[in-house]
């Protein structure tokens, strides 16, 4: 980057290329985080550590979103009318829930059914 003026005594900074196209991707990447934020206000948000146990097997992604909206399974069971039996079972990974009941909870906890199952 170099600096430089115009006729009018106006500064200038003059960029090459690479350093242009490398400041357009940077303000989009921030275009896209700021999208990305407003659009998720207020759903819930997972810790560094619930993440990291998801991806090690060590926490069912039901259970640790659930845990993360700040609901206990019977209120998660009340809120949806799926039996909090249910909701156990598939947490443990017992059993393996229907298509309808995965869009219903993720629903209640206001995340997709991809950040669930």
């Amino acid at each position: 980057m170099n600096h430089a003026t115009n006729l009018k005594g106006e500064a200038l900074i003059v960029l090459t290329a690479e350093e242009y196209r490398a400041l357009i991707e940077d303000a989009g990447d921030a275009a896209l985080a700021r999208d990305a934020i407003e659009r998720d206000a207020g759903a819930p948000r997972l810790t560094a550590e619930a993440a990291e146990a998801i991806l090690t097997g060590n926490l069912h992604p039901l259970t640790a979103w659930r845990k993360a909206s700040g609901l206990t399974i019977a209120a998660l069971a009340e809120k949806t009318g799926i039996r909090a039996a249910t909701i156990s079972e598939i947490e443990s990974g017992k059993i393996d829930p229907r298509l309808s009941t995965v869009k219903t909870l993720a629903s209640a906890i206001g995340v997709d059914i991809d950040d669930i199952s």
